[in-house]
Formats: structure tokens, C-alpha cells, sequence
């Protein structure tokens, strides 16, 4: 039980980064269902964890409880913010805030442009995983970034989760 404490506060540390971490987050401002604006700029000086999702994915909509843990846990230090994809829109992600209580900002990305800014979809698809999640740094500065997959499942769970942000935290 050590070991695996010990190995998730590590994993910050000895993993290597994702392929689209270490470079200057992407300026973004987008609206949430309420017309309300959001910026990258709100979050200067505090850790941004940046989700791209959409309100029909399952993995989103599980990973919602994680999402509103980490912002309680780390509440004036860390923020959370939820970017809905194409085709999402207005309705549907009133919606799902409501049916999820979500009380971190979800922003509508009709045009998938901030999309194409931070996950560079390229060919023979262009296309990009959901829920994929960029962890920001208080300078803007993208520190990690991935997709849910078998190999980090264990960041998908509030104790996962929390014990990696901890560990960008503590840098």
C-alpha cells in the first residue's frame, strides 16, 4: 500500500510528460451555456486543469465527480474548467451541468477552436480523443497533458486525481 501511495505521488515526477505538454497553454475565450465569458487570463497565478469533453461521453460524464473533488480539495489554489466540443451547444450543456451539478465552468467550443489549438488534430483523421485533460501551471505553462486509457486509469478516481495535481503543486 506504500509503494502504491508512493508511486502516485512520484508519477509527476518520473513520467514523462504528454506529447502536446511543455509549451505555453493556448489564449482561449469561450462562453458557457449563460453567455457568461472565460478566459485562460481568469486563471493566471493559479493551477488550470483543462478538460476537453462532450456531454454524450460516458468517461466525461464519470470523470465529473473527480473534476468537482479536485476543485473542493484545492479550493483558491486550483481551477477547474470543462470545454464541450462540437457538437455540443448551448442546451445541451446546460443540461448536462445541471443533471451533473457541476459548479466548475463548462465552455461551449462550437467551432472546436481552442480544440484544434491544444490537441493539434492532424492527419489521417483529424481527430481527437475525449476526455482529454491539460494540467497548466500559474504561469500558463502546459505541464502534462492525456487521454484516458489502462495505462493512467488510476488518475481517473478522486484519490488519483488529487494525488496527481498534489504533486504538480508541490513542484
Amino acid at each position: 500500500m506504500n509503494r502504491l501511495v508512493l508511486s502516485l505521488l512520484l508519477a509527476p515526477l518520473l513520467a514523462p510528460a504528454g506529447a502536446l505538454s511543455n509549451r505555453p497553454a493556448p489564449a482561449f475565450r469561450l462562453t458557457d451555456a449563460t453567455g457568461r465569458a472565460v478566459s485562460l487570463a481568469d486563471y493566471k497565478g493559479k493551477f488550470l486543469v483543462l478538460e476537453f469533453m462532450n456531454t454524450t461521453c460516458p468517461h466525461c460524464q464519470k470523470f465529473v465527480p473527480v473534476l468537482e473533488s479536485v476543485q473542493t480539495r484545492f479550493k483558491g489554489r486550483v481551477g477547474v474548467v470543462s470545454i464541450a466540443t462540437h457538437p455540443d451547444n448551448a442546451r445541451t450543456v446546460a443540461e448536462f451541468a445541471k443533471n451533473y451539478k457541476t459548479s466548475f465552468p463548462i465552455l461551449l467550443d462550437p467551432q472546436n477552436t481552442a480544440a484544434q489549438d491544444y490537441l493539434k488534430p492532424g492527419p489521417p483523421s483529424y481527430g481527437f480523443s475525449i476526455p482529454h485533460l491539460f494540467l497548466i501551471d500559474s504561469s500558463g505553462f502546459i505541464r502534462d497533458d492525456f487521454s484516458q486509457n489502462a495505462a493512467n486509469s488510476q488518475f481517473f478516481t478522486p484519490e488519483g486525481f488529487a494525488r496527481l495535481v498534489q504533486g504538480y503543486l508541490g513542484r
